[in-house]
């Protein structure tokens, strides 16, 4: 039976080996007072450990491995980083482990100290061919685990949002109105157009609609002739005009505009045409020209939802969802769903992640509660998770889930998951 190396870390750390009579291949007794803390970078796999090896304690660091000879072929022996390991780990073959300067490392073969019925419910879950691993065990887990489990991913979910708005933070030297502008657009373009849409967002300085915020048509003509929409032929007077301005905005501000090619309409439903989102862009940054100061005062979120539900872009778009071809007519206001959209994939991580950046804990609390203020998600993953009795009952939490089926749940990473852990110990 093969035995991944993450397995012995996870017996390792949850001490999920009989602690008594343990000896090292020399034939010392061992007695681990602490384990060490997990090393995810490189170096030893655990630091800081304490190790009682016959009548001597020993602090430092652990390594493991399944076969005792990779200490050679990692190389382990002549890197100085490894000359404070107090312990070495196996599980199969001896071999002698020494550091750098030639002493020699106990090494304690921790097989015949580990039930194998937790290596056969280990490779039960891993093994697995269903949906997720423990699909078939979810109705064995704790609701109070599922909960924790839940809050844990939802954390990661923002951290890894935050890794984007850092990149953003450095390229635009902490221009957070800026930031945020880009954050939108990628929003507004949804999967189908998001990239091209960031490519706009990067080009359009929101400054610029701010100074133009008494002028709505002034800032459309900016958004549709950078992201060269504007069409070749014209058929109506408003596009006549927007074609106009941004042909004068362009000079005076030495405007650049995106490849008409880039824009993708086919197999896309008409709300979601880049026209249509881009009309709604505009009329957004007319309300709230600087946006991200409002965001930073916001503190009822239901309240502030509905005032963008309010807000409805030009006339011209009552009858249109592109240039060039009318169509009956429709509302233009944001949908609640799209609001609560730009809120879970916008609003709330940046809020986080300046609430980081500032060290405001607020903040992130406050990004926090407003996923938790937004209505639960509807995909097949989270209705799959539903099914198999884990539910959301929240943005906050459907967000969490789709975080955990894509790191945890589909990289079979069962052993750093507390559901994976739970089902592993029970």
């Amino acid at each position: 039976m093969k035995i991944p190396e993450e397995f012995l870390h996870f017996v390792w750390q949850f001490r999920l080996f009989n602690q008594f009579e343990l000896l090292s291949q020399s034939g010392e007794p061992i007695r681990v007072l602490e384990v060490g803390m997990p090393n995810r970078d490189a170096g030893p796999d655990f630091l800081f450990a304490k190790i009682r090896i016959g009548q001597t304690d020993w602090v430092g660091h652990v390594e493991i491995h399944v076969d005792a000879k990779d200490w050679e072929r990692h190389g382990h022996g002549q890197d100085p980083a490894y000359n404070n390991v107090v312990l070495h780990i196996i599980w199969q073959n001896e071999y002698t482990a020494n550091r750098q300067d030639g002493t020699t490392i106990p090494t304690l073969n921790i097989q015949p100290y580990v039930d194998m019925n937790l290596l056969y419910r280990y490779h039960e879950i891993i093994e697995n061919l269903t949906w997720i691993p423990c699909e078939k065990m979810m109705s064995e887990v704790p609701e109070m685990i599922k909960t924790n489990t839940l809050q844990r991913m939802l954390v990661e979910r923002l951290e890894e949002r935050c890794l984007l708005i850092e990149k953003l933070h450095l390229e635009f030297q902490g221009d957070w109105e800026r930031i945020l502008f880009i954050l939108l657009c990628r929003s507004f373009g949804m999967k189908v157009n998001s990239e091209v849409f960031v490519n706009l967002g990067k080009m359009v300085n929101p400054m610029l609609l701010r100074k133009y915020r008494e002028q709505p048509e002034k800032i459309e003509a900016i958004l549709f002739g950078q992201s060269g929409l504007l069409p070749g032929n014209i058929s109506d007077e408003y596009e006549d005009r927007l074609k106009r301005e941004y042909a004068y905005l362009k000079q005076l501000h030495q405007l650049e505009e995106i490849e008409l090619v880039s824009w993708r309409f086919m197999r896309m439903r008409p709300y979601n045409f880049p026209t249509y989102r881009l009309a709604q862009l505009s009329a957004l940054y007319t309300v709230y020209p600087s946006l991200f100061s409002v965001i930073m005062e916001v503190g009822n979120i239901a309240v502030f939802k509905e005032n963008l539900s309010r807000i409805k872009a030009s006339a011209f778009w009552e009858t249109h969802f592109r240039f060039g071809k009318t169509s009956p007519a429709h509302n233009t206001q944001l949908t609640k769903v799209f609001i609560e959209h730009i809120v879970i994939n916008v609003f709330a991580p940046i809020l986080f992640s300046y609430g980081k950046s500032v060290d405001r804990a607020d903040f992130q609390e406050r990004a926090i509660a407003w996923l938790e203020n937004c209505a639960v998600e509807d995909n097949a993953i989270l209705r799959k998770f539903k099914e198999i009795g884990l539910r959301a009952f929240s943005a906050a939490e459907s967000q969490a889930a789709l975080h955990l089926k894509k790191h945890y749940c589909d990289a079979k990473g069962c052993l750093q998951c507390m559901i994976g852990l739970k089902l592993m110990k029970i």
